[in-house]
């Protein structure tokens, strides 16, 4: 009993650095490509307003569309229990003060997770002639939103936005999406 504890403990901590291994080095190493649309993941709004996690998404996305990387953004996430709108539309908002044309942006404000960010956000893209993509989200959740993107087989690359400073939330969102890249790959959902 007690080797086979020892096995799954070692087990358990090879497949933890591989996948967080995938986890860094898609934050780190993963660049856009030119494409038709950025797809702004979603996060938490404070009352009506995008959080930090959230705005450093929303100014990637900036910086990405005036450099020329895609012509359209999809902004993507439901209105959570304690938010006053979709974060889809406080991420318009916010795009259209910082001089975002309008037209070019589409709301998906469906979506509760990842996963459905993407499904939705696909559901847009082939309404609108849309083919490559540009995913938009913090480092640390990268990794398993563009593995998500191609399983519904849409050629997606990555940009990552910065992530919070305190090293103590770092730590946290890591660890955290370690069990949720497993969890996406056990269950597709």
């Amino acid at each position: 009993m007690k080797v086979f504890i020892l096995v799954f403990i070692a087990c358990s901590l090879i497949i933890f650095v591989i996948i967080e291994g995938k986890i860094l080095y898609t934050a780190t190493y993963e660049k856009p490509l030119s494409s038709d649309v950025i797809i702004v993941l979603g996060a938490h709004l404070w009352g009506d307003q995008p959080s930090p996690l959230l705005r450093y998404r929303l100014d990637q996305a900036i910086s990405l569309y005036r450099q020329g990387y895609a012509k359209s953004i999809i902004v993507s996430g439901a209105q959570g229990d304690d938010e006053l709108t979709t974060e889809a539309y406080a991420m318009a908002v916010y795009l259209g003060r910082h001089n975002i044309p309008k037209d070019i942006i589409y709301l998906e404000e469906n979506s509760y997770s990842t996963y459905e960010n993407m499904k939705y956000s696909k559901e847009i893209m082939d309404r609108e002639g849309l083919q490559e993509a540009i995913i938009v989200t913090n480092t640390f959740h990268l990794y398993r939103a563009l593995e998500i993107g191609k399983h519904f087989s849409i050629p997606v690359s990555g940009a990552p936005a910065k992530m919070h400073p305190s090293v103590l939330l770092k730590l946290k969102y890591y660890i955290r999406e370690f069990f949720a890249v497993v969890k996406f790959f056990v269950v597709k959902s």
